[in-house]
């Protein structure tokens, strides 16, 4: 990573749990996720997506190492995801998506959009990915991607 802003360093500073409807949250994604001026549904990903908060730095710094210079920047809203409502799938496997504030030493703005079923988290560490529909999964990609806008360009789209 190129150098690093002191404002996006943690520092002392601790977690924000609290996240508005009309927050942007910003992810990164390659040249090849960007067709027709849209940022596809693959940019978008589950479980513990990585995204950054708007509220604590602009997506430039999303941009910033060497090897995602020529990479975009996709935005969408908080409201979009939809936090702490229960999704049905199949009309009975109950999903639920929530936006997790998770700094980083040197990336204060940090975030995660994460996925839970039935109240237990789906995540690569607990290899429990089989809980995460593939059809749920790309239906909640294609959602996104539809409500999400160009926060920054890819330099050259493959």
């Amino acid at each position: 990573m190129s150098e690093v802003p002191p404002e996006m360093m943690t520092g002392d500073r601790q977690s924000d749990p609290v996240f508005a409807d009309d927050e942007t949250l910003y992810r990164r994604f390659r040249p090849g996720d960007f067709d027709g001026g849209e940022v596809m549904p693959e940019a978008f990903e589950l479980p513990d997506m990585s995204v950054h908060r708007e509220k604590y730095g602009p997506p430039e710094w999303l941009l910033l190492g060497e090897d995602v210079r020529e990479w975009g920047v996709g935005a969408f809203s908080v409201a979009d995801i939809p936090r702490d409502e229960e999704l049905l799938h199949l009309g009975v496997i109950v999903y639920v998506l929530q936006p997790e504030h998770v700094p980083l030493r040197r990336n204060y703005p940090h975030s995660e959009v994460r996925v839970y079923r039935d109240q237990k988290r789906i995540c690569v560490s607990s290899q429990n990915l089989d809980l995460l529909d593939p059809e749920f999964h790309l239906r909640w990609r294609e959602r996104l991607s539809q409500s999400s806008w160009v926060a920054i360009p890819p330099q050259r789209a493959h």
